[in-house]
C-alpha cells in the first residue's frame, strides 16, 4: 500500500527522519555541524524558520514553520544532501534514510507547545541528559538564551505561546520532563 499523502499546507510542522536499520545518523560532531550548514542552506532556500531541532544519534527532529508547500522540496535536498555527505564522509555505499521522513502539521497553540517539549526532551528521556538545554545538540538552550550557538532558530512563536518569556517556556519543558520520565524511553539515541 502506498504511503498517505502528507500534509503540505503551510504552517508549522513537527519533521523526523531516522537513519536505516540500527545504523547512527550522526557519527561524530563534523556529521552534526555538517547536517546543521545543510540546513541553514535549506532554511534560506525556502524561507522556512527553524523554531527547534534536536539531533540524536539515530535520528534527527526538527520544528518547522513553512509559509507555503515546499516542505517536500525541502526535505528532499536536506535529506540528500546530507546522505551524500555521510556515505561520502564514512565510505559507505547505498541508502542511508531509513525511509521517507516523517512530518506531521502542528494543529494549534497547545499541541505546539506539546510538539516543542516533546522534541527538546529527547536527550532526556533517553537518559543522555539531566535537563533538555544541557544537551549540545538542541536549539533548546539557545531559545532560553543561554547560548548563541544556533543563531538561525526561532522559537519566539513558542515563546509567545508559553506565556511570553523564556522562563515561562523552561517550567513547561520541565512539567513536561516529568510527565515522560514517567515512561521508559523507547526510541534510539
Amino acid at each position: 500500500m502506498p504511503p498517505r499523502p502528507r500534509d503540505v499546507a503551510p504552517g508549522i510542522h513537527h519533521v523526523w527522519v531516522h537513519a536505516t536499520g540500527p545504523e547512527r545518523y550522526f557519527v561524530n560532531d563534523y556529521d552534526r555541524m555538517g547536517w546543521i550548514r545543510l540546513l541553514v542552506r535549506v532554511l534560506d532556500v525556502y524561507g522556512w524558520t527553524c523554531l527547534a531541532f534536536c539531533q540524536m544519534s539515530t535520528h534527527v527532529h526538527l520544528l518547522l514553520s513553512v509559509p507555503d508547500t515546499s516542505l517536500p522540496l525541502g526535505m528532499k535536498q536536506l535529506n540528500m544532501a546530507y546522505s551524500r555527505d555521510f556515505n561520502s564522509q564514512h565510505e559507505r555505499l547505498g541508502q542511508f534514510v531509513r525511509r521517507r521522513y516523517g512530518s506531521r502539521r502542528v494543529a494549534d497553540g497547545r499541541d505546539l507547545l506539546g510538539t516543542y517539549a516533546y522534541v527538546v526532551l529527547n536527550p532526556v528521556t533517553a537518559g543522555l541528559v539531566p535537563r533538555p538545554e544541557d544537551w549540545r545538540w538542541s536549539s533548546h538552550a539557545t531559545a532560553l538564551g543561554i547560548s548563541s550557538d544556533f543563531p538561525f532558530v526561532d522559537a519566539s512563536v513558542v515563546i509567545a505561546e508559553s506565556g511570553g518569556s523564556s522562563n515561562e517556556l523552561r517550567r513547561l519543558v520541565e512539567r513536561r520532563g516529568l510527565e515522560l520520565l514517567s515512561h521508559p524511553a523507547t526510541s534510539g539515541v
